[in-house]
């Protein structure tokens, strides 16, 4: 079986003597221009006639434009907030027959860049920690995966004694990346990522009923010379770290977030309020069980909070400095009501 992989370029442009590689992601006015190029041993075909297709129904392009990725598939939607940094990565699954699909939406306040010629996760990069869950073939390992910017797929084994590169060459292992707009004017700041593989990669006949992914943001910059450095330039953002209780941030099995065949498993937030807003600290829409899940108040000008409801529960008084502290065993409902200040 051979290797391969699919790559959606907006564009491509060299930048130094090194080969040196920037793929952008701002999005234009009138969307993006796309141009296909699928590599398959040593021969480059068109991109949209022989990019593969997993179970007769999932092409792997970058596009998310099946039917699965619609309203019901549920995503990890993470907010990366870093010292003057900014970003959002979304994650989700498909579980097809013969393997899992990946995808994610790398967006970042960094230019998107790559390079030959330092390691996947020293350039820009979409990286998570992953176990599989299965009843009936138990594994235990727990795996390092990478798709950077440049669609350099990267997949390796956590030992005991490090990270150990695995090779995939006898696996049927898909990948695409989509970089958008126009990369010459340096404007680049985001990607997507899609990849498959196989249940066999992870010493499974059939599909699992979970899998564990710690997902990871890696963002990469140049350095004075403009050039890449082995690690020496890049940020790597955890977003586990950011959990209450926290999610292992190195790769303990079963410690990730769980994704299942329909994606993302966690409990929905939803937040009516009136005369004010209610935000959930890191902006998200959802919980994990066993969260302490914080919201701030914020009045609109010359009112004040007088009422706030947990699922029905009024918890005004459990409210601190303008924040609420809510454990998370379901889904929540906050219902809040901001009034006009009383005289004192």
């Amino acid at each position: 079986m051979k290797k391969f992989t699919a790559i959606a370029l907006g564009a491509i442009m060299t930048v130094s003597a090194a080969g040196l590689l920037a793929g952008c992601g701002g999005l234009q006015a009138k969307g993006p221009q796309y141009e296909y190029t699928a590599i398959k041993s040593d021969k480059t075909y068109g991109f949209e006639k022989d990019n593969p297709v997993i179970d007769g129904n999932v092409k792997i392009d970058g596009k998310f434009d099946e039917s699965f990725y619609n309203e019901s598939r549920k995503w990890f939607k993470g907010h990366k907030v870093s010292n003057n940094e900014d970003g959002t990565l979304d994650v989700t699954t498909y579980f097809s027959k013969s393997g899992i699909v990946v995808a994610a939406k790398f967006r970042d306040s960094l230019p998107v860049v790559y390079s030959e010629h330092v390691a996947t996760g020293n350039s820009s990069c979409f990286n998570c920690y992953f176990s599989v869950d299965s009843k009936s073939s138990p594994n235990y390992s727990v795996y390092e995966v990478e798709c950077s910017a440049g669609n350099v797929f990267n997949f390796s084994l956590m030992t005991a004694l490090g990270i150990r590169n695995i090779d995939t060459s006898g696996y049927d292992i898909y990948s695409a990346v989509v970089r958008h707009g126009s990369i010459a004017k340096g404007e680049c700041y985001g990607f997507d990522a899609e990849y498959f593989m196989p249940w066999s990669l992870f010493g499974l006949e059939t599909r699992p009923e979970l899998v564990y992914l710690n997902p990871t943001m890696i963002s990469a910059q140049f350095n004075e010379e403009n050039m890449l450095e082995s690690g020496a330039f890049r940020t790597w953002y955890n977003f586990g770290a950011r959990q209450s209780p926290e999610i292992s941030a190195w790769g303990a099995y079963n410690q990730g977030y769980a994704f299942d065949q329909d994606g993302f498993i966690s409990n929905q937030i939803t937040i009516q309020s009136e005369g004010g807003t209610v935000t959930e600290e890191w902006g998200y829409d959802w919980c994990l069980t066993g969260d302490t899940v914080n919201f701030n108040m914020k009045p609109d000008a010359g009112k004040e909070l007088v009422s706030i409801t947990a699922n029905g529960r009024d918890v005004t008084g459990e409210v601190k400095r303008g924040v609420l502290s809510v454990r998370c065993s379901g889904d929540i409902e906050i219902s809040a009501t901001f009034a006009e200040k009383q005289a004192q």
